[in-house]
């Protein structure tokens, strides 16, 4: 497979930019990095397009998309190490992937992104970036320039949206550590609750009451719920509307 971002290109740019003082130097060097972060959380996330959630694909902020991928995979944010034995169980080879944590991609990424920005104008004058700090950045990722991408595909399963139809993709993982999950259609977001039986996975979206009218089943989205929304029994056309209550509840005396 053809791979679309190069993130060692970047590190070495970085790396080059780095042995000048000057400040513009010290700041592409910055640029630099940051895109060497993105790289290579996006060459993760290309080897995962067909599976992958598009709420990931297109998040762009790597720190972002890594978090919410994170919700689905635990190997996400780790270290990888694939070991080949022989039949005799002789050592034959030892594949690494060097990765990064969510909270060190999250504090490298925003420290790079600090240095982007023109000085406040009371600051202009005695301006400058830390040269030594950008290179200890630069330290702590080169680690991650070596090792081969390594992917291992979590299980992701799938259900169809109760408004949109369109699939919605989630794992054991994140299933058992939520209570909810929303739709990835962008167009859409409709929040599904889940409840997980010992086999099986359930997802609801509905709240569901019987007409006062004509004793059918009306149903509205969880999601649409809130003070003073309006809607009406598909089949008498008697209008309703959410109403937000305040009431004080006493204290139990003992």
């Amino acid at each position: 497979m053809g791979h679309k971002y190069d993130k060692n290109f970047h590190f070495d740019n970085a790396k080059v930019l780095l042995k000048n003082d000057d400040l513009q130097s010290i700041r592409y060097a910055c640029l630099e990095l940051r895109y060497f972060i993105e790289a290579h959380v996006y060459e993760k996330l290309f080897a995962e397009t067909e599976v992958l959630p598009k709420a990931v694909i297109e998040t762009w902020q790597p720190n972002k998309a890594i978090k919410f991928l994170a919700m689905f995979d635990d190997l996400a944010d780790k270290d990888l190490v694939v070991s080949l034995s022989s039949n005799d169980g002789k050592d034959l080879t030892k594949i690494e992937y060097n990765n990064l944590s969510i909270k060190e991609l999250n504090k490298l990424y925003n420290s790079l992104g600090s240095y982007l920005h023109l000085p406040m104008p009371k600051k202009i004058s005695t301006y400058t970036i830390k040269k030594k700090k950008v290179v200890d950045i630069l330290d702590k990722l080169e680690r991650v320039t070596k090792g081969n991408l390594i992917i291992v595909n979590a299980k992701y399963e799938k259900f169809s949206c109760e408004a949109c139809h369109l699939d919605i993709i989630f794992t054991r993982k994140y299933v058992e550590e939520n209570d909810s999950i929303r739709c990835q259609n962008d167009q859409c977001g409709i929040e599904h609750g889940i409840r997980v039986n010992e086999n099986s996975v359930e997802f609801g979206s509905k709240y569901i009451f019987s007409c006062a009218v004509c004793d059918e089943n009306v149903s509205i989205f969880h999601s649409h719920i809130e003070d003073l929304y309006s809607f009406q029994c598909d089949e008498c056309k008697t209008q309703y509307q959410f109403e937000l209550t305040l009431r004080g509840i006493p204290e139990q005396k003992a």
